[in-house]
């Protein structure tokens, strides 16, 4: 869906699409999430399906209001760490560059990474509302999967189709700019909020339910094995496959504002955090509170068993 598309729903609002500067994404102005109907959703889902990322700027949201909206998209996931639930909300995860932050705390998400890829049922899609933004810096980072698997070799797509990956929580070798933290290293007192899953296998290579599109899936993050690949084989494919990915021709970057609700295709989209001041100046201070959901809405009306694609036993 491209940019100047107008629609309308029974809420009669219009839904005018038009895309962000970069390489991939939209933004709608001027709809207000909290009288969305079916029939808004709808549209949308089909734009951030297709575009595999959608801003809404100029939302006035309640906490209770955010996670309504963010129950309408799926299922909430509860986060692994729950020193970063919100107390109200468990719903919602805390992202802040408090200068009360620990160190070891600091700029975890730092690196490429599909949400609860290191759980067996992984999240569909992700969202942020934004509340603080500094003024410098806080931007996010997106790879465009689809389009990245889209330009591989044609022996390439076909050598990596059908293969399948393990995960971990965290478990995946950093990049030289990168930032992983390790449960196993944070201090025994924080270890004792942290559920760690068990490892999971998931394709390197997934349809998606919706669009029926392939896109690569997990390459950052969890991801530290191919099945079937001895160890220096298998990473050495996955950081290939990553170091395409995250090419500048497929990533696209966006700064939340107050105000923003962000949504992302986390099927198709990787994504990372930058390297952030830790402050309560008011002027370099970020918070924004995400939603990650599983499984799929229920104004789309997809079957579950499109969504799952198991792993070979």
């Amino acid at each position: 869906m491209n940019g100047g598309v107008e629609m309308q729903n029974r809420t009669n609002q219009e839904l005018v699409l038009e895309p962000l500067p970069g390489a991939f994404g939209v933004r709608s102005v001027g709809v207000d999430l909290t009288r969305a109907d079916d029939a808004l959703l709808r549209g949308l889902a089909d734009a951030l399906f297709q575009n595999r990322i959608l801003v809404m700027p100029g939302q006035a949201m309640s906490n209770d209001q955010y996670v309504a909206f963010g129950k309408r998209w799926g299922r909430p996931v509860l986060l692994v760490s729950r020193r970063n639930r919100h107390g109200e909300h468990p719903e919602m995860i805390v992202q802040s560059n408090s200068g009360s932050v620990p160190a070891f705390m600091r700029n975890v998400a730092s690196h490429w990474h599909c949400d609860s890829s290191y759980e067996e049922e992984v999240a569909t899609v992700t969202m942020l509302l934004g509340v603080k933004a500094p003024a410098e810096g806080g931007e996010t980072l997106f790879a465009d999967l689809a389009a990245a698997y889209a330009a591989l070799p044609e022996e390439m797509r076909d050598r990596i189709d059908g293969l399948q990956v393990r995960h971990g929580i965290s478990a995946a070798t950093p990049g030289k700019d990168e930032t992983i933290v390790r449960p196993q290293d944070l201090p025994e007192d924080i270890q004792r909020h942290v559920d760690i899953p068990a490892p999971v296998l998931h394709p390197l290579v997934r349809t998606h339910p919706v669009t029926g599109m392939k896109a690569l899936y997990g390459l950052g993050g969890s991801a530290f094995a191919v099945e079937g690949m001895d160890e220096a084989e298998g990473l050495a494919l996955l950081n290939d496959l990553k170091s395409h990915a995250t090419a500048p021709i497929f990533v696209q970057d966006y700064k939340l504002m107050p105000g923003d609700v962000l949504l992302w295709d986390n099927l198709s989209v990787m994504h990372r955090a930058t390297p952030i001041e830790y402050s309560d100046a008011p002027d370099k201070a970020r918070l924004n509170y995400r939603i990650s959901v599983k499984g799929l809405p229920d104004f789309l009306a997809v079957p579950e068993n499109q969504l799952m694609e198991p792993a070979s036993k």
